[in-house]
């Protein structure tokens, strides 16, 4: 099992071009888009053609600048998903959420383009980054959930951090 994690590629071309050797490269089993796929209001006809391809592995998340109607798929505010018993909350992390924390242990957000990967109580609070703009220190990145660990890449396919969310 392996899903990889992608938010705020904003219509990049270069990095939706990365985006595909990304796939070629982990073969993941379920591809998580966390939003801001597109510009701003208007997907860039590549991303449509990448959801397109990888429909049957997308779980799609609207972003603050995704419009619905655009999309071929339906687009979730958020998604639901435990693995390997662990319970995971995936959003783009622009909305407040009709949750609790009581309802996840790993928090996966985009939104803020700035990767991370940290502990916070007795949660996990997991950002990709952002592939093709990242703010503050941080670097274009992506991320990966395998059947141990959550881990943060570089766009050089570096790991540039790990965590383990079995308990």
């Amino acid at each position: 099992m392996k899903y990889l994690v992608v938010s705020d590629i904003h219509g990049n071309d270069k990095m939706i071009t990365k985006l595909y050797k990304i796939v070629s490269f982990h073969q993941p089993t379920k591809i998580i888009l966390l939003g801001d796929l597109g510009g701003f209001f208007h997907p860039n006809d590549r991303i449509l053609d990448f959801i397109e391809e990888y429909k049957d592995k997308i779980i799609l998340i609207k972003g603050n600048c995704d419009d619905r109607e655009k999309y071929k798929m339906d687009m979730l505010d958020y998604y639901k998903e435990t693995i390997n018993g662990v319970s995971f909350v995936f959003t783009h992390g622009h909305l407040m959420l009709p949750i609790s924390t009581s309802d996840y242990d790993v928090f996966v957000q985009g939104h803020t383009h700035i990767g991370e990967i940290r502990e916070y109580d007795d949660k996990i609070i997991f950002n990709p980054g952002s592939l093709s703009q990242p703010r503050g220190e941080s670097v274009n990145s992506y991320g990966l959930i395998t059947d141990n660990d959550i881990e943060l890449y570089d766009i050089n396919d570096s790991v540039i951090k790990k965590l383990s969310y079995r308990k």
